[in-house]
């Protein structure tokens, strides 16, 4: 699927001299979809859009000269691109709560409260708290983009925002609150291709490794009495490390285990969701060749890539494993002793020559940013067809490595969509603890992952835009309209919460808390309430 000039795409386009432009037919339903999902019905009412140097215009809409000359002005800034909110009332941040140990979580309501380079990552987030801890030191940020909310039969607005929380070495504090904003706005978005009950939310962690369970005993007693976080275990820490440390003091508040036992581990649904996924991707190359016939290299084979690279193994394909931790390797041998004697599986010894190492996909699910302008070269030289993964934020730069990518022919499947299997693994165990049961299936998540890719890859051919750019405008905007719903009663609840927290009257607090968090519900599982007829 190499668009290039001698690929003609499917509508009509005229190139000149300042861009593209490309012609859509408003009696075309597939453009209409395009249009409507990715622009919005304002953009199908005027009749034309542009995005860069690309000018989308719906038959007899603009004349010719009129087209040529909305090409010549300044492009209008990418769906990513969000300028600075206005400053709320009141504070700018504010302290949510103390807890007995000494630590406190301060409620930071606009991005001016944070250091410079981090403010462009806000994107008008709805919540950000900063944890800080003292003996032994430690900083913890949960970004939460859009809270999900639960209605109960009386309409009384409750939230709770699931996610995962990571412990790895960030160089300073502003990598540590980019990362939670990043992560957090890529799983809500995930949230969007799914259509789980569910919101999204990232915790980043600062501090010394060697003071962990003092640390996640700190972060999860706060959790559990604030509500509303729900968490897994992401990048540095394990289950393990939760169940032995977080959950004595967190019960309510760790995926899978305490009310959310009957869960599913999200990393599981996660490999699951990705092979159809990579089998939307061959589908979309030329001859759509089935997986059998191709070679994919899987950058890391975590608790993700080591089920994926079986899954693949299973359906024929070739595997190259780029993965650092000996025991892992050696663990993966042993379990497919087969795939490896005959040299269907097989090891890179340097793990950065994955970049040269022929295949026709690369999936990438373990590092970000490693989409740059020299990792491209290196990639092209290798052969490598299409790009798509789990690993989450790809592009070191966001707004221009998919037009960098795509206008060198290399498709990069937006991991907000082929990786939205976590999420919805997350979404399944919160539903079951709270509910006792889901209102919705595994399988019919990850076909509703496979379409989302499929139909990506197809738009991004039909009207010559990146994979990614397409993806964001789809699930930013729906994100957005989320929360522009919530954002008011969810300062409210905040605001509440805070005065009830600083009146240090734990039976006046953990009433609001039940009503109107997470807690005012577990009708499952957990039994947290009863409920008498």
């Amino acid at each position: 699927m190499r668009i290039d000039n001698k690929q003609p795409l499917a509508n009509r386009v005229t190139v000149v001299p300042n861009g593209k432009i490309i012609y859509l037919n408003p009696q075309n339903s597939e453009d209409l979809s395009f249009v409507r999902e990715a622009y919005g019905y304002a953009a199908e009412e005027k009749g034309w859009f542009r995005e860069r140097d690309r000018l989308f215009i719906f038959s007899g809409a603009l004349k010719a000269a009129s087209a040529e000359a909305k090409l010549r002005g300044p492009a209008p800034p990418d769906i990513l691109d969000v300028p600075m909110p206005p400053k709320p009332d009141g504070p700018i941040s504010r302290r949510l709560l103390t807890m007995p140990d000494g630590t406190i979580i301060r409620w930071i309501r606009h991005p001016s409260a944070l250091p410079k380079s981090c403010q462009s990552h806000w994107r008008n987030h709805t919540a950000l708290f900063e944890m800080s801890g003292k003996n032994p030191d430690f900083v913890c940020y949960t970004s939460i983009p859009s809270f999900a909310v639960l209605d109960g039969a009386d309409g009384k607005f409750r939230f709770v925002g699931p996610g995962g929380i990571r412990w790895i070495d960030y160089p300073n504090k502003a990598a540590a609150i980019s990362d939670a904003m990043d992560m957090s706005l890529a799983v809500a978005m995930k949230i969007q291709v799914v259509r789980t009950p569910s919101g999204g939310n990232k915790i980043s962690v600062i501090g010394d490794r060697r003071h962990k369970p003092e640390v996640l005993r700190s972060i999860f007693a706060a959790y559990e009495r604030l509500g509303f976080i729900v968490t897994s275990a992401d990048l540095g820490l394990s289950l393990k490390d939760l169940e032995k440390y977080a959950l004595p003091v967190a019960p309510t508040t760790i995926v899978p285990m305490g009310v959310y036992k009957n869960g599913i581990p999200s990393a599981r649904v996660t490999a699951d969701a990705c092979l159809p996924g990579l089998q939307a991707m061959a589908a979309s190359l030329p001859n759509a060749p089935p997986l059998h016939r191709l070679t994919v290299s899987l950058q890391g084979i975590g608790e993700v890539g080591f089920r994926l690279a079986q899954h693949l193994i299973e359906k024929g394909a070739g595997v190259i494993i780029s993965e650092l931790d000996v025991e892992t390797c050696d663990r993966f041998r042993n379990e497919c002793k087969n795939a490896v004697a005959s040299g269907q599986a097989r090891f890179l010894d340097d793990p950065d020559k994955i970049y040269d190492t022929p295949a026709d996909i690369l999936c990438p699910c373990a590092l970000r940013d490693i989409l740059d302008q020299s990792n491209l070269k290196r990639l092209e030289r290798a052969g490598i067809r299409i790009i798509g993964g789990p690993a989450n934020n790809l592009f070191p730069d966001q707004i221009n490595g998919p037009w960098l990518y795509h206008n060198a022919g290399m498709p990069v499947v937006p991991y907000e969509g082929i990786g939205a299997g976590g999420v919805t693994g997350v979404a399944y165990s919160v539903m079951t603890g709270i509910f006792g049961k889901s209102p919705f299936s595994i399988e019919g998540k990850i076909q509703l992952i496979h379409d989302y890719v499929t139909k990506v890859l197809r738009w991004s051919h039909r009207y010559d835009l990146p994979p990614q750019v397409i993806s964001d405008r789809i699930l930013f905007r729906s994100l957005q309209r989320r929360r522009l719903l919530q954002q008011r009663q969810t300062e409210a609840l905040l605001e509440r919460l805070r005065l009830t927290f600083n009146r240090d009257n734990r039976n006046v607090e953990q009433d609001l808390v039940n009503e109107y968090t997470k807690r005012g519900f577990f009708y499952g599982t957990g039994q947290y309430r009863r409920i008498e007829y």
